[in-house]
């Protein structure tokens, strides 16, 4: 939608019209490794949530229309909604005030083409959404990746989840084609070409889940009870064929949410190899290899999503693995363009025969851009 400006009569300058579009994402390999300073490779997809405000003011009046309710707060912030996606909002205000943002305000509404709980992001791309336009309404700039970060610190103000920065990060750094690898330590990154002849399948397993509510922090905490192990390098860091002497001596369920991290961060590296080379059977193996991983050592996985990772594989997927943090929400498969179609039919049927009380659904995705104002 373009700008505009209305002039009646009179005069009078009626305010403008800004539009702001952040994007979901999928995280193809690296799960649970950033909140330890570990390694990524997301894309951004051509799904997001678009603000469309009009900016001024001293309050922030927004509506959404998949979301119920309304939020309306003080333009930095300072009052926390009690519960509902308004937390998000004002988290975003209130960290964005702590950076100097000037309390302007703006008026609109908020769209979303992004399935909610799904394991796509839907609460990164709303923090930045919102951040786009709070920072057009006072002429605050910041670089991408120091919004990222505000973004994250955000979600922590809002709902106390201690996650990582990858989700926010993808949605501001993503390019079309490409998959995003990043360090989430030194913030360094570099973009990555995925198979242009492919397309990302995401299957929803019907599976609601919210990170506050799972045991997100439970993973977290098991975790921080190895890192010790380490003495002082992160997971990142360590060698596969270290593992076995790191773990020896520690309680068992540390040890395998550490050999999960550990493992997945290799992995993280080999499929950029596999990507840039073409090799299509190494990618599946490593995805298979994930999906165990955060099945059997970080304990994250449901049946549902089981199940839809082997119907995926058995219906033509070249790779296939749960995305997102788990404990329901959705799985993301890399499949031929041409058959992507009837792959996703394929799936959907044979979900709905072994899980008769889950509902799936099938979205054809592609890498896109990152957040800008459109």
């Amino acid at each position: 939608m373009t700008s505009s400006r209305r002039r009646p009569r009179g005069g009078y300058v009626m305010p403008e019209t800004r539009r702001f579009h952040a994007p979901g994402r999928v995280n193809l390999i690296g799960e649970h490794t950033d909140h330890t300073q570990g390694l990524v490779l997301p894309a951004a997809i051509d799904r997001g949530i678009t603000l469309e405000v009009e900016l001024g003011g001293t309050t922030i009046e927004l509506t959404s229309r998949q979301a119920k309710g309304e939020v309306r707060l003080p333009a930095d912030g300072s009052v926390m909604p009690a519960a509902g996606w308004g937390r998000f909002v004002a988290a975003v205000a209130a960290e964005l005030a702590r950076a100097g943002r000037a309390p302007v305000g703006m008026r609109g509404m908020l769209t979303s083409d992004l399935p909610h709980e799904s394991g796509l992001s839907s609460s990164a791309a709303l923090e930045v959404a919102v951040a786009l336009g709070l920072m057009a309404a006072a002429d605050l700039a910041l670089a991408p990746l120091e919004l990222a970060d505000l973004c994250r610190r955000a979600e922590h103000r809002a709902v106390g989840v201690p996650s990582g920065i990858m989700d926010q990060a993808a949605s501001l750094l993503g390019r079309a084609g490409h998959a995003v690898f990043l360090d989430c330590a030194t913030m360094t990154h570099r973009y990555v070409a995925l198979p242009a002849d492919h397309a990302m399948l995401v299957v929803d397993s019907g599976v609601r889940r919210s990170l506050e509510s799972s045991a997100y922090a439970d993973r977290t905490r098991d975790l921080a009870a190895a890192l010790p192990a380490l003495e002082g390098r992160r997971p990142a860091e360590i060698a596969v064929e270290e593992l076995d002497g790191l773990l020896r001596g520690l309680d068992p369920l540390p040890a395998r949410r550490l050999r999960h991290v550990v493992t997945e961060n290799a992995r993280v590296r080999a499929t950029e190899v596999a990507l840039s080379r073409g090799d299509l059977a190494a990618l599946g193996r490593l995805f298979d290899e994930g999906h165990q991983s955060l099945r059997d050592d970080y304990a994250v996985t449901t049946p549902e999503l089981d199940t839809l990772v082997s119907l995926a594989r058995e219906a033509g997927a070249v790779a296939a693995r749960m995305t997102g943090a788990g404990f329901g929400g959705a799985i993301v498969a890399l499949v031929d363009a041409g058959t992507v179609e009837s792959v996703a039919a394929i799936v959907l049927e044979r979900y709905a025969r072994t899980h008769a009380r889950r509902t799936g659904a099938a979205l054809v995705c592609h890498s896109a851009d990152g957040a800008d104002e459109r």
